[in-house]
């Protein structure tokens, strides 16, 4: 049966927000800010903007023993990794949602308080920090002495990785949350405004752009002579290194995941709720595994097997070859990162605010809390919702912001919408914050 879930934000803001979401969401801990109602196709589908809670929905990154990661409730966490032991938490302005990235025993990642960190990836210690005009979700890209990362305030930025002073930047027509990819001398990304760009890496000229009408969210994958691309248009691209077209694949619902190009197979998610392997030269499909919720993030393979997650809350493992379920690991939320696998064990994230670490047999080794770890509270009301509910990030809704009722400002998600507000707050959400703990 579907629910409505309320979100309370925490007693810093006074208001909170109702929506109507599946059973698929489970112990969601993320708080909603502004909420639309999407009409498309017989559907109804909820958007919002995520706030403050302990959900975690980047990408682990596991280096040195230690996994590396964010959350919304602030904090950049290093735990042990097998023992799921703290190691030390670093505390930002706002939500932690993208993925780390650790080179030279430093630890970069962006923040939605408009900055791009840099610690010790030992102690956690402060480096450096480089402020933005914007939100930053894309995840930071480091190569040959510079961190590259895309802002919500349009721009672009290369970065000196030691001292954090601006090499470059470059300006798209709208936000960039896409993560970068770099490759032979040139840095690859997506925007909002529809466009992939290609820039030189160290000089930041544009050295070509493809039109995919649609906006190209995360991430992109890069071979030797082709850069694969997915839309909110429903459509995957391969394009030349020189940006011409090769070809096209569409799928059921927007592609808004980051691509694993792997072995000649593109691998990638859909809202649709299935996860396809592509052949990236010919684009056609090899096969696709359906599962209950939509798919976010793309995998990871590791000794043949393909790990990924689904916000129906399962982590899976398939034979990468066949696409053949090996077995599934259920989380308490959404699940939503792109797992890490390291000395046989498999990491990843959930919107429940545990951070699991998985035998590659499937089974729970540990799980480690972060320090917002109450439930919101749920109601139940309208059973109109579907399991097709989808996230969108806050560059979609800020026309949302003044509240009421608008119409055809929202990109690629239909023509009529409505925001809800309710004034119930529950100011002692934040109340009962826990340090971490393994089970």
């Amino acid at each position: 049966m579907a629910s409505d879930y309320r979100y309370i934000r925490d007693s810093a803001i006074s208001s909170s927000v109702e929506f109507n979401v599946g059973d698929q969401f489970g112990e969601l801990e993320v708080i909603g800010a502004i909420v639309a109602v999407e009409k498309s196709e017989g559907r109804i589908n909820p958007i919002w903007d995520v706030k403050v809670g302990g959900s975690i929905f980047n990408n682990p990154v596991v280096c040195g023993g230690i996994v590396y990661f964010g959350a919304c409730d602030k904090n950049f966490y290093a735990v042990n990794a097998e023992t799921g032991e703290e190691v030390w938490r670093f505390r930002t302005g706002d939500v932690n949602a993208s993925s780390p990235a650790v080179c030279n025993d430093i630890v970069y990642f962006g923040s939605y308080d408009g900055n791009m960190y840099a610690l010790s990836a030992d102690e956690g210690k402060l480096l450096w920090r480089f402020a933005s005009d914007g939100q930053i979700y894309s995840n930071p890209a480091v190569q040959d002495g510079f961190v590259y990362f895309g802002s919500r305030d349009r721009n672009f930025y290369a970065l000196d990785a030691k001292i954090g002073d601006l090499a470059w930047k470059f300006s798209a027509q709208d936000s960039i949350c896409s993560h970068p990819v770099v490759s032979s001398g040139v840095v690859y990304f997506g925007s909002a405004d529809g466009n992939v760009y290609a820039l030189g890496a160290r000089t930041g000229r544009l050295l070509w752009r493809f039109n995919a009408q649609h906006e190209v969210r995360l991430g992109l994958a890069v071979s030797e002579d082709t850069v694969c691309f997915g839309s909110m248009g429903k459509k995957m691209f391969a394009v030349s290194t020189d940006g011409s077209l090769r070809w096209t694949f569409k799928a059921n619902n927007s592609i808004a995941t980051s691509l694993l190009l792997a072995g000649g197979v593109v691998y990638f998610g859909s809202r649709d709720n299935y996860f396809y392997a592509v052949d990236a030269k010919t684009s056609r499909l090899l096969w696709k595994f359906k599962t209950q919720g939509m798919i976010f993030e793309t995998g990871c393979i590791h000794d043949g097997v393909l790990y990924f997650c689904s916000c129906d809350s399962n982590l899976y493992a398939l034979e990468a070859a066949t696409g053949k379920e090996i077995w599934r690991f259920k989380t308490n939320g959404m699940a939503s990162s792109i797992p890490a696998v390291w000395n046989g064990i498999v990491y990843t994230g959930s919107w429940d605010c545990n951070m699991y670490a998985v035998s590659t047999e499937g089974k729970l080794v540990w799980k480690f809390r972060t320090s917002l770890g109450n439930q919101s509270a749920i109601d139940v009301k309208e059973p109109e919702a579907r399991l097709t509910s989808e996230v969108v990030w806050s560059s979609d809704t800020d026309d949302m912001k003044k509240g009421g009722t608008e119409s055809g400002e929202i990109r690629d998600y239909g023509d009529d919408f409505k925001s809800s507000y309710t004034g119930s707050m529950k100011s002692d959400y934040v109340a009962g914050r826990k340090r971490g703990y393994v089970k």
